[in-house]
């Protein structure tokens, strides 16, 4: 059976027919970064117009392949045909016969699709609530070694050090100051994002644990004990007890005394569970239950003996 397959290669796609193994290359645009960005799109749109006629005049019995199901279905799109995926040993004829491009060519154009892929990438929401979740976390921690340092430096009064720790000062107090909007865009995304899980936690925390696990879906398959965990680096307090991770920073944690808190970090990490698979998969409103189940597991603590 006479077959065409079609094969991307650089900035450039080629049809190859086989068996005559004839080869035509089409040129996705004439500036890099605009063929990168159709290269990364694989939009029907986005391919060659001289292509896209070139195929239309194929007779119907020959069979028209791509190298993978989205450029077949994005050449289907545009021809009005049935175009299915290339095998393996079909894909290797024709890249042999793809001639040599040039090489600064070919390393622009694989910097502007990565970079394109990059960008595509980054702009996914948990990866932007990812982003910002550790950048605030990162400037949370600058600005307490900075508080800590202050605490040690002695300003002698009319001398160059008084002069310093007033400039010193207004610095921190401008990092604080971005460090409390970033955590208010932090706390808004989460909410969007992870509504039943930031309810429960609080969102900052709901945020840190989602960078934590790497995406939602992530998030979403944990347990209950290692979702409890996550996080952990070392215990909260020098005392002995319970280990938990990002949890030991959910909103009612700090009002708990210190024994207790490991009873209240189990709850608050089923009810996570819960919260997350609500928030990923079923996209259903869990907030009152979960809450009210929360407070009443708290109030069951303060009221306890010690």
């Amino acid at each position: 059976m006479r077959t065409a397959v079609l094969v991307g290669a650089g900035p450039r796609l080629y049809l190859f027919r086989s068996p005559d193994g004839a080869l035509e290359g089409f040129p996705l645009d004439a500036r890099t970064e605009r063929a990168a960005q159709r290269a990364a799109d694989g939009r029907p749109e986005d391919l060659p117009t001289r292509l896209v006629e070139a195929v239309r005049a194929l007779p119907s019995e020959v069979r028209v392949e791509a190298t993978d199901p989205g450029s077949a279905a994005a050449l289907s799109a545009r021809v009005d045909r049935a175009v299915g995926v290339a095998p393996l040993e079909a894909l290797r004829s024709a890249r042999a016969r793809i001639p040599v491009s040039d090489a600064e060519e070919e390393r622009a154009f694989l910097r502007a699709l990565a970079r394109r892929r990059l960008e595509r990438t980054l702009s996914d929401p948990d990866e932007v609530l990812i982003s910002l979740a550790r950048e605030e976390e990162r400037l949370e921690r600058a600005l307490g070694r900075e508080e800590r340092a202050a605490e040690s430096f002695v300003a002698v009064s009319a001398t160059a050090l008084a002069a310093y720790a007033r400039s010193w000062k207004e610095a921190r107090a401008e990092l604080a100051r971005h460090h409390a909007a970033l955590r208010a865009e932090v706390e808004s995304e989460a909410r969007h994002l992870l509504p039943n899980l930031s309810a429960i936690v609080g969102p900052r925390v709901a945020a840190r644990l989602l960078a934590a696990s790497g995406s939602r879906t992530a998030l979403g398959r944990l347990r209950a004990p290692r979702l409890q965990l996550l996080g952990s680096r070392r215990r909260p307090s020098p005392e002995h007890g319970p280990r938990y991770g990002l949890l030991y920073r959910a909103d009612r944690m700090d009002e708990l005394p210190l024994g207790r808190r490991g009873a209240f970090a189990r709850s608050l990490a089923a009810l996570a569970a819960i919260a997350v698979r609500a928030d990923t998969m079923t996209h259903g409103d869990l907030v009152a239950r979960l809450v009210g189940r929360r407070d009443r597991r708290f109030a069951e603590l303060a009221r306890r003996r010690a």
